[in-house]
Protein backbone atom coordinates (compact mmCIF):
# COMPACT_ATOMS: atom_id res chain seq x y z
CA UNK A 1 0.00 0.00 0.00
CA UNK A 2 1.27 3.51 -1.00
CA UNK A 3 1.76 6.18 1.62
CA UNK A 4 -0.25 9.46 0.39
CA UNK A 5 2.99 10.92 -0.31
CA UNK A 6 4.20 8.63 -2.57
CA UNK A 7 0.89 9.18 -4.16
CA UNK A 8 1.06 12.75 -4.97
CA UNK A 9 4.95 12.48 -6.36
CA UNK A 10 3.66 10.33 -8.44
CA UNK A 11 0.79 12.40 -9.35
CA UNK A 12 3.38 15.03 -9.85
CA UNK A 13 6.08 12.61 -11.82
CA UNK A 14 3.10 11.70 -14.25
CA UNK A 15 1.49 15.84 -14.65
CA UNK A 16 4.89 17.22 -14.77
CA UNK A 17 5.17 15.06 -18.35
CA UNK A 18 3.86 18.41 -19.73
CA UNK A 19 7.39 19.98 -18.85
CA UNK A 20 9.37 17.28 -20.60
CA UNK A 21 7.42 17.94 -23.50
CA UNK A 22 8.76 21.93 -23.54
CA UNK A 23 11.95 20.43 -22.71
CA UNK A 24 12.37 17.78 -25.63
CA UNK A 25 11.38 20.53 -27.69
CA UNK A 26 13.60 23.42 -26.26
CA UNK A 27 16.49 20.86 -26.40
CA UNK A 28 15.81 19.00 -29.69
CA UNK A 29 14.70 22.29 -31.67
CA UNK A 30 18.00 24.33 -32.09
CA UNK A 31 20.10 21.22 -33.54
CA UNK A 32 17.05 20.15 -35.46
CA UNK A 33 17.25 23.54 -37.31
CA UNK A 34 21.33 23.07 -37.96
CA UNK A 35 21.14 19.53 -39.22
CA UNK A 36 22.21 19.60 -42.91
CA UNK A 37 19.26 16.96 -43.56
CA UNK A 38 16.62 18.89 -42.34
CA UNK A 39 17.75 21.88 -44.40
CA UNK A 40 17.73 19.10 -47.39
CA UNK A 41 13.92 18.24 -46.96
CA UNK A 42 13.17 22.13 -45.77
CA UNK A 43 15.22 24.04 -47.53
CA UNK A 44 18.03 26.49 -45.95
CA UNK A 45 16.29 29.16 -43.11
CA UNK A 46 17.86 32.59 -42.93
CA UNK A 47 18.55 34.20 -39.67
CA UNK A 48 14.84 35.68 -39.77
CA UNK A 49 13.23 32.94 -41.10
CA UNK A 50 15.33 30.68 -38.63
CA UNK A 51 13.97 32.77 -35.68
CA UNK A 52 10.06 33.30 -36.62
CA UNK A 53 10.32 29.40 -36.81
CA UNK A 54 11.75 28.87 -33.39
CA UNK A 55 9.83 31.53 -31.47
CA UNK A 56 6.36 31.10 -33.33
CA UNK A 57 5.56 28.07 -30.53
CA UNK A 58 5.62 30.92 -27.72
CA UNK A 59 3.62 33.24 -29.80
CA UNK A 60 0.35 30.51 -29.94
CA UNK A 61 1.26 29.12 -26.41
CA UNK A 62 1.13 32.80 -24.88
CA UNK A 63 -2.42 32.60 -26.61
CA UNK A 64 -3.59 29.55 -25.08
CA UNK A 65 -1.91 30.02 -21.80
CA UNK A 66 -4.38 33.06 -21.63
CA UNK A 67 -7.05 30.87 -22.84
CA UNK A 68 -6.16 27.79 -20.22
CA UNK A 69 -7.45 30.22 -16.91
CA UNK A 70 -11.29 29.64 -18.38
CA UNK A 71 -10.37 25.94 -19.24
CA UNK A 72 -9.15 24.98 -16.33
CA UNK A 73 -11.77 26.75 -14.10
CA UNK A 74 -14.77 24.86 -16.08
CA UNK A 75 -13.65 21.75 -17.36
CA UNK A 76 -10.98 21.14 -14.49
CA UNK A 77 -7.34 21.06 -13.83
CA UNK A 78 -7.24 17.54 -14.95
CA UNK A 79 -8.86 17.65 -18.14
CA UNK A 80 -7.09 21.30 -19.30
CA UNK A 81 -4.08 19.07 -19.12
CA UNK A 82 -5.35 16.28 -20.73
CA UNK A 83 -6.48 18.68 -23.66
CA UNK A 84 -3.16 20.23 -24.02
CA UNK A 85 -1.10 16.73 -24.26
CA UNK A 86 -3.85 15.72 -26.85
CA UNK A 87 -3.35 19.15 -29.09
CA UNK A 88 0.28 18.78 -28.55
CA UNK A 89 0.27 15.39 -29.83
CA UNK A 90 -1.42 16.47 -33.26
CA UNK A 91 1.22 19.15 -33.45
CA UNK A 92 4.08 16.83 -32.90
CA UNK A 93 2.41 14.38 -35.29
CA UNK A 94 2.29 17.10 -38.04
CA UNK A 95 5.67 18.17 -37.34
CA UNK A 96 7.33 14.84 -38.40
CA UNK A 97 5.65 14.40 -41.56
CA UNK A 98 5.66 17.79 -42.91
CA UNK A 99 7.76 18.39 -46.08
CA UNK A 100 7.46 21.89 -46.27
CA UNK A 101 8.02 25.38 -44.23
CA UNK A 102 4.71 26.26 -44.43
CA UNK A 103 3.04 23.25 -42.79
CA UNK A 104 6.28 22.97 -40.33
CA UNK A 105 5.18 26.26 -39.40
CA UNK A 106 1.72 26.29 -38.78
CA UNK A 107 2.03 22.59 -36.70
CA UNK A 108 4.82 24.11 -34.72
CA UNK A 109 1.85 26.82 -33.48
CA UNK A 110 -0.57 23.83 -33.35
CA UNK A 111 1.86 22.24 -30.58
CA UNK A 112 2.24 25.44 -29.15
CA UNK A 113 -1.52 25.44 -28.17
CA UNK A 114 -1.50 22.09 -26.84
CA UNK A 115 1.86 23.07 -24.59
CA UNK A 116 0.12 26.80 -23.31
CA UNK A 117 -2.78 24.93 -22.29
CA UNK A 118 -0.96 21.83 -20.18
CA UNK A 119 2.06 23.01 -18.57
CA UNK A 120 -0.03 26.62 -17.62
CA UNK A 121 -2.05 24.33 -15.46
CA UNK A 122 0.46 22.09 -14.06
CA UNK A 123 1.57 23.81 -10.82
CA UNK A 124 -1.35 25.19 -10.42
CA UNK A 125 -2.96 21.53 -10.06
CA UNK A 126 0.08 20.51 -7.66
CA UNK A 127 0.02 23.08 -5.80
CA UNK A 128 -3.47 22.67 -4.83
CA UNK A 129 -3.60 18.74 -4.73
CA UNK A 130 0.11 18.65 -2.49
CA UNK A 131 -0.02 19.49 1.51
CA UNK A 132 1.61 22.88 2.26
CA UNK A 133 4.69 20.74 4.14
CA UNK A 134 5.82 19.54 0.51
CA UNK A 135 4.54 22.12 -1.80
CA UNK A 136 7.46 23.71 -3.16
CA UNK A 137 8.88 20.27 -4.01
CA UNK A 138 5.97 18.42 -5.40
CA UNK A 139 5.58 21.42 -7.50
CA UNK A 140 9.32 21.62 -8.76
CA UNK A 141 8.78 17.97 -10.38
CA UNK A 142 7.66 19.84 -13.32
CA UNK A 143 10.77 21.95 -13.88
CA UNK A 144 12.75 18.63 -13.17
CA UNK A 145 10.77 16.91 -15.67
CA UNK A 146 11.65 19.99 -18.04
CA UNK A 147 15.71 20.13 -17.81
CA UNK A 148 15.20 16.30 -18.11
CA UNK A 149 13.57 16.70 -21.77
CA UNK A 150 16.51 19.24 -22.31
CA UNK A 151 18.82 16.68 -21.68
CA UNK A 152 17.21 14.00 -23.16
CA UNK A 153 16.41 16.63 -26.81
CA UNK A 154 19.94 17.40 -27.28
CA UNK A 155 20.91 13.72 -27.12
CA UNK A 156 17.67 12.25 -29.11
CA UNK A 157 18.56 15.68 -31.57
CA UNK A 158 22.46 14.54 -31.72
CA UNK A 159 21.60 10.65 -32.16
CA UNK A 160 19.09 11.27 -34.99
CA UNK A 161 21.42 13.46 -37.07
CA UNK A 162 23.92 10.32 -37.62
CA UNK A 163 20.67 9.17 -39.85
CA UNK A 164 21.23 9.60 -43.30
CA UNK A 165 17.36 10.73 -44.60
CA UNK A 166 14.87 13.10 -43.46
CA UNK A 167 14.25 10.65 -40.31
CA UNK A 168 17.00 12.51 -38.75
CA UNK A 169 14.95 15.47 -37.92
CA UNK A 170 12.01 13.68 -37.85
CA UNK A 171 12.93 11.40 -35.05
CA UNK A 172 12.58 14.05 -32.36
CA UNK A 173 9.15 14.83 -33.36
CA UNK A 174 7.91 11.52 -32.90
CA UNK A 175 9.37 11.22 -29.33
CA UNK A 176 7.22 13.83 -28.58
CA UNK A 177 4.62 12.93 -30.02
CA UNK A 178 4.46 9.66 -28.07
CA UNK A 179 5.29 11.44 -24.78
CA UNK A 180 1.72 13.92 -25.96
CA UNK A 181 -0.08 10.91 -25.91
CA UNK A 182 1.02 9.55 -22.68
CA UNK A 183 0.10 12.29 -20.89
CA UNK A 184 -3.45 12.89 -22.09
CA UNK A 185 -4.41 9.15 -21.60
CA UNK A 186 -2.73 8.88 -17.97
CA UNK A 187 -4.58 11.99 -16.79
CA UNK A 188 -7.85 9.61 -16.87
CA UNK A 189 -6.66 7.87 -14.20
CA UNK A 190 -5.60 11.27 -11.78
CA UNK A 191 -7.57 13.07 -9.46
CA UNK A 192 -9.16 16.75 -9.46
CA UNK A 193 -8.20 19.51 -7.62
CA UNK A 194 -9.63 19.65 -4.39
CA UNK A 195 -9.78 22.92 -4.68
CA UNK A 196 -11.65 23.19 -7.52
CA UNK A 197 -14.16 20.47 -6.22
CA UNK A 198 -14.87 22.93 -3.28
CA UNK A 199 -15.41 25.31 -5.67
CA UNK A 200 -17.59 23.81 -7.49
CA UNK A 201 -19.53 22.82 -4.75
CA UNK A 202 -18.93 18.72 -4.88
CA UNK A 203 -18.16 18.63 -0.96
CA UNK A 204 -18.22 14.98 -0.88
CA UNK A 205 -15.49 14.33 -3.43
CA UNK A 206 -13.15 17.06 -2.36
CA UNK A 207 -13.58 14.89 1.24
CA UNK A 208 -12.55 12.11 -0.82
CA UNK A 209 -9.32 13.53 -2.60
CA UNK A 210 -8.28 14.51 0.95
CA UNK A 211 -8.64 11.61 2.36
CA UNK A 212 -6.18 9.72 -0.15
CA UNK A 213 -3.68 12.31 -0.26
CA UNK A 214 -3.38 13.45 3.41
CA UNK A 215 -3.23 12.04 7.22
CA UNK A 216 -6.36 11.43 8.22
CA UNK A 217 -6.14 13.43 10.83
CA UNK A 218 -5.21 16.83 8.30
CA UNK A 219 -8.56 16.50 6.54
CA UNK A 220 -11.36 18.18 8.27
CA UNK A 221 -8.55 20.89 9.32
CA UNK A 222 -7.68 21.74 5.19
CA UNK A 223 -11.61 20.80 3.98
CA UNK A 224 -12.54 23.70 6.28
CA UNK A 225 -9.94 26.20 6.20
CA UNK A 226 -10.91 25.63 1.66
CA UNK A 227 -14.37 25.99 2.19
CA UNK A 228 -14.27 29.13 4.95
CA UNK A 229 -12.12 30.74 2.84
CA UNK A 230 -13.73 30.54 -0.79
CA UNK A 231 -16.98 31.22 0.96
CA UNK A 232 -15.61 34.33 1.99
CA UNK A 233 -14.95 35.30 -1.19
CA UNK A 234 -17.89 34.09 -2.86
CA UNK A 235 -17.70 30.11 -4.36
CA UNK A 236 -18.09 31.74 -8.09
CA UNK A 237 -14.52 31.48 -10.46
CA UNK A 238 -13.11 35.28 -10.15
CA UNK A 239 -12.72 37.63 -13.49
CA UNK A 240 -9.67 38.56 -15.17
CA UNK A 241 -10.67 42.38 -14.05
CA UNK A 242 -10.83 41.43 -10.48
CA UNK A 243 -7.27 39.91 -10.66
CA UNK A 244 -6.17 43.94 -10.86
CA UNK A 245 -8.83 45.08 -8.13
CA UNK A 246 -7.00 46.35 -4.81
CA UNK A 247 -7.05 43.67 -3.04
CA UNK A 248 -4.87 41.54 -5.20
CA UNK A 249 -3.12 43.87 -7.27
CA UNK A 250 0.27 43.54 -5.30
CA UNK A 251 0.64 40.26 -6.03
CA UNK A 252 -0.44 40.25 -9.31
CA UNK A 253 1.78 42.82 -9.90
CA UNK A 254 4.59 40.69 -8.49
CA UNK A 255 3.65 37.54 -10.06
CA UNK A 256 3.81 38.91 -13.64
CA UNK A 257 6.66 40.85 -12.78
CA UNK A 258 8.69 37.68 -12.01
CA UNK A 259 7.44 35.49 -14.38
CA UNK A 260 8.21 38.24 -17.29
CA UNK A 261 11.90 38.95 -15.70
CA UNK A 262 12.09 34.81 -15.74
CA UNK A 263 12.69 35.04 -19.21
CA UNK A 264 13.99 38.08 -19.91
CA UNK A 265 16.78 37.00 -17.61
CA UNK A 266 17.56 34.92 -21.80
CA UNK A 267 17.67 31.55 -20.38
CA UNK A 268 15.99 29.91 -23.68
CA UNK A 269 17.76 31.93 -25.91
CA UNK A 270 20.66 30.21 -24.97
CA UNK A 271 18.80 26.67 -24.87
CA UNK A 272 17.46 27.11 -27.90
CA UNK A 273 20.12 28.70 -29.58
CA UNK A 274 23.03 26.42 -27.82
CA UNK A 275 24.66 25.32 -30.90
CA UNK A 276 25.36 28.53 -32.25
CA UNK A 277 26.29 30.06 -29.15
CA UNK A 278 29.21 27.35 -29.00
CA UNK A 279 29.83 27.32 -32.37
CA UNK A 280 30.50 30.66 -31.72
CA UNK A 281 32.74 30.22 -28.78
CA UNK A 282 35.03 27.96 -30.80
CA UNK A 283 33.67 24.17 -31.44
CA UNK A 284 33.97 25.12 -35.44
CA UNK A 285 32.21 21.48 -36.11
CA UNK A 286 28.88 20.79 -36.09
CA UNK A 287 29.52 17.80 -34.36
CA UNK A 288 31.08 19.36 -31.37
CA UNK A 289 28.86 22.16 -31.16
CA UNK A 290 25.75 19.64 -30.70
CA UNK A 291 27.61 17.56 -28.09
CA UNK A 292 28.34 21.03 -26.29
CA UNK A 293 25.15 21.97 -26.42
CA UNK A 294 23.78 17.92 -24.75
CA UNK A 295 26.47 19.24 -21.88
CA UNK A 296 24.63 22.25 -21.03
CA UNK A 297 21.38 19.57 -20.93
CA UNK A 298 23.12 17.46 -18.13
CA UNK A 299 24.28 20.38 -16.61
CA UNK A 300 20.55 21.54 -16.38
CA UNK A 301 19.40 18.47 -14.94
CA UNK A 302 21.57 17.87 -12.51
CA UNK A 303 21.82 21.03 -10.86
CA UNK A 304 18.12 20.96 -10.89
CA UNK A 305 17.92 18.07 -8.38
CA UNK A 306 19.28 19.37 -5.05
CA UNK A 307 16.57 22.42 -5.82
CA UNK A 308 14.02 19.97 -6.14
CA UNK A 309 15.07 18.06 -2.27
CA UNK A 310 15.79 21.75 -0.77
CA UNK A 311 13.36 24.00 -2.24
CA UNK A 312 11.25 24.00 1.07
CA UNK A 313 14.14 24.14 3.37
CA UNK A 314 15.76 27.05 0.92
CA UNK A 315 12.68 29.32 0.73
CA UNK A 316 11.59 30.99 -1.88
CA UNK A 317 13.79 34.54 -1.41
CA UNK A 318 16.80 32.95 -1.19
CA UNK A 319 17.15 31.14 -4.22
CA UNK A 320 15.85 34.13 -6.31
CA UNK A 321 18.17 36.87 -5.07
CA UNK A 322 21.22 34.59 -4.78
CA UNK A 323 20.76 33.14 -7.91
CA UNK A 324 19.97 36.06 -10.24
CA UNK A 325 23.29 37.64 -8.45
CA UNK A 326 25.24 34.59 -9.49
CA UNK A 327 23.59 34.59 -13.36
CA UNK A 328 24.14 37.97 -13.45
CA UNK A 329 28.11 37.97 -13.15
CA UNK A 330 28.09 34.85 -15.44
CA UNK A 331 26.63 37.42 -17.99
CA UNK A 332 28.88 40.00 -17.27
CA UNK A 333 31.54 37.61 -17.97
CA UNK A 334 30.50 36.66 -21.51
CA UNK A 335 29.84 39.97 -22.92
CA UNK A 336 32.78 41.59 -21.46
CA UNK A 337 35.03 38.48 -23.03
CA UNK A 338 32.98 38.90 -26.25
CA UNK A 339 33.62 43.15 -26.08
CA UNK A 340 37.65 42.18 -25.46
CA UNK A 341 38.49 39.27 -27.51
CA UNK A 342 35.40 39.24 -30.43
CA UNK A 343 36.53 38.98 -33.80
CA UNK A 344 34.08 39.32 -37.56
CA UNK A 345 35.07 36.12 -39.44
CA UNK A 346 32.78 36.27 -42.53
CA UNK A 347 29.76 38.08 -40.93
CA UNK A 348 29.99 36.45 -37.80
CA UNK A 349 31.44 37.24 -34.19
CA UNK A 350 33.66 34.63 -33.23
CA UNK A 351 36.38 34.01 -30.46
CA UNK A 352 39.69 33.17 -31.97
CA UNK A 353 41.79 32.71 -28.82
CA UNK A 354 41.54 29.67 -26.98
CA UNK A 355 41.58 30.38 -23.09
CA UNK A 356 38.78 33.07 -23.48
CA UNK A 357 37.19 30.83 -25.49
CA UNK A 358 37.05 28.28 -23.19
CA UNK A 359 36.05 30.93 -20.24
CA UNK A 360 32.97 31.84 -22.22
CA UNK A 361 32.01 27.79 -22.27
CA UNK A 362 32.31 27.67 -19.18
CA UNK A 363 30.69 30.66 -18.04
CA UNK A 364 27.64 29.66 -20.19
CA UNK A 365 27.56 26.36 -18.43
CA UNK A 366 28.08 28.04 -14.98
CA UNK A 367 24.73 30.13 -15.83
CA UNK A 368 22.81 27.28 -16.95
CA UNK A 369 23.83 25.77 -13.67
CA UNK A 370 22.69 28.76 -11.78
CA UNK A 371 19.26 29.17 -13.34
CA UNK A 372 18.60 25.68 -12.76
CA UNK A 373 18.97 25.78 -8.70
CA UNK A 374 17.27 28.71 -8.41
CA UNK A 375 14.97 31.02 -10.64
CA UNK A 376 13.63 28.04 -13.10
CA UNK A 377 12.53 25.97 -9.84
CA UNK A 378 10.97 29.21 -7.46
CA UNK A 379 9.26 31.63 -9.64
CA UNK A 380 6.63 29.31 -11.01
CA UNK A 381 6.06 28.26 -7.72
CA UNK A 382 5.77 31.48 -6.08
CA UNK A 383 3.55 33.27 -8.85
CA UNK A 384 1.10 30.11 -8.23
CA UNK A 385 1.12 30.28 -4.40
CA UNK A 386 0.43 33.69 -4.06
CA UNK A 387 -2.55 34.11 -5.52
CA UNK A 388 -6.28 32.70 -4.45
CA UNK A 389 -8.26 29.99 -5.55
CA UNK A 390 -10.92 32.10 -6.84
CA UNK A 391 -8.23 33.80 -9.39
CA UNK A 392 -6.04 31.72 -9.20
CA UNK A 393 -6.30 30.09 -12.76
CA UNK A 394 -6.61 33.78 -14.67
CA UNK A 395 -4.21 35.24 -12.50
CA UNK A 396 -1.47 32.24 -13.47
CA UNK A 397 -2.92 32.20 -17.21
CA UNK A 398 -2.10 35.99 -17.19
CA UNK A 399 1.56 35.45 -16.05
CA UNK A 400 2.37 32.89 -18.19
CA UNK A 401 1.05 35.03 -21.04
CA UNK A 402 3.57 37.32 -20.16
CA UNK A 403 6.41 34.82 -19.64
CA UNK A 404 5.68 33.80 -23.00
CA UNK A 405 5.15 36.89 -24.92
CA UNK A 406 8.88 38.15 -23.54
CA UNK A 407 10.22 34.77 -24.29
CA UNK A 408 8.60 35.45 -27.93
CA UNK A 409 10.82 38.45 -28.50
CA UNK A 410 13.72 37.38 -26.91
CA UNK A 411 13.78 34.18 -29.03
CA UNK A 412 12.60 35.64 -32.44
CA UNK A 413 15.49 38.38 -32.05
CA UNK A 414 18.27 36.19 -30.48
CA UNK A 415 19.61 35.15 -33.60
CA UNK A 416 20.07 38.45 -35.23
CA UNK A 417 21.43 40.01 -32.16
CA UNK A 418 23.74 37.12 -31.59
CA UNK A 419 24.64 37.69 -35.17
CA UNK A 420 24.78 41.69 -34.89
CA UNK A 421 26.55 41.97 -31.31
CA UNK A 422 26.74 38.91 -28.91
CA UNK A 423 28.50 41.00 -26.04
CA UNK A 424 25.62 43.97 -25.97
CA UNK A 425 22.82 40.88 -25.39
CA UNK A 426 24.57 39.07 -22.53
CA UNK A 427 24.83 42.51 -21.12
CA UNK A 428 21.40 43.48 -21.75
CA UNK A 429 20.44 40.12 -19.94
CA UNK A 430 23.16 41.19 -16.89
CA UNK A 431 21.17 44.30 -16.07
CA UNK A 432 17.50 42.44 -16.47
CA UNK A 433 18.53 39.72 -14.24
CA UNK A 434 20.15 41.90 -11.82
CA UNK A 435 17.37 44.48 -11.70
CA UNK A 436 14.88 41.53 -10.90
CA UNK A 437 17.33 40.41 -8.28
CA UNK A 438 17.22 43.67 -6.21
CA UNK A 439 13.02 44.08 -6.98
CA UNK A 440 12.59 40.91 -5.15
CA UNK A 441 14.50 41.72 -2.39
CA UNK A 442 12.41 44.77 -1.25
CA UNK A 443 9.02 43.34 -2.47
CA UNK A 444 8.46 39.69 -2.23
CA UNK A 445 6.95 38.44 0.90
CA UNK A 446 8.42 34.77 2.17
CA UNK A 447 5.71 31.77 1.73
CA UNK A 448 7.57 29.30 3.20
CA UNK A 449 6.26 26.48 5.46
CA UNK A 450 2.67 28.37 4.91
CA UNK A 451 -0.65 27.15 3.53
CA UNK A 452 -2.00 28.40 0.51
CA UNK A 453 -4.93 30.05 2.94
CA UNK A 454 -1.83 31.15 5.09
CA UNK A 455 -0.32 32.97 2.39
CA UNK A 456 -3.54 34.75 0.93
CA UNK A 457 -4.05 36.19 4.85
CA UNK A 458 -0.46 37.17 4.72
CA UNK A 459 -0.81 39.37 1.38
CA UNK A 460 -4.02 40.78 2.78
CA UNK A 461 -2.57 42.13 5.85
CA UNK A 462 0.05 43.66 4.38
CA UNK A 463 -2.25 45.17 2.21
CA UNK A 464 -4.58 46.22 5.52
CA UNK A 465 -1.47 47.66 6.49
CA UNK A 466 -0.89 49.70 3.83
CA UNK A 467 -4.04 51.76 4.25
Amino acid sequence: MLSATVKIYLIALHTSIAGLLWGLDTGSIGTVTQMTQFSKSIGHLSTGTLGVYVACILLSASISSLCSGYVADIISRKYAIMSGGLIFAVGAILSASSDHYTMLFCARLITGVGQGQSISVVTIYLCELAPHKIRGTVATMLQLLITVGIASGYFIAYASSQLGDSLAWRTPFIVEAVNGIILAFGMFFMPHSPRWLVQRGRFHEAKTVLELYRDSADVEKELLGIRGKLEEECMENGSFAEIFERRYIRRSILGIFIMTFMMLCGVDAVLYYAPILFRQAGFSSQRASFLASGVSGIINLVCTIPAQIWVDKWGRKFPLIGGGIAMSLCYFGIGLLYLLYGEKVNGEVHITSKMPQWAVIILIYMFIGNFAWSWAIVIKIYACEIMPTRVRAKACAIQQLANWMVNFTVALTAPTFLRASPSGQYFLFCGATLFASVVCFFCMPETKGRSLEEIEDLFEKTTDSLD
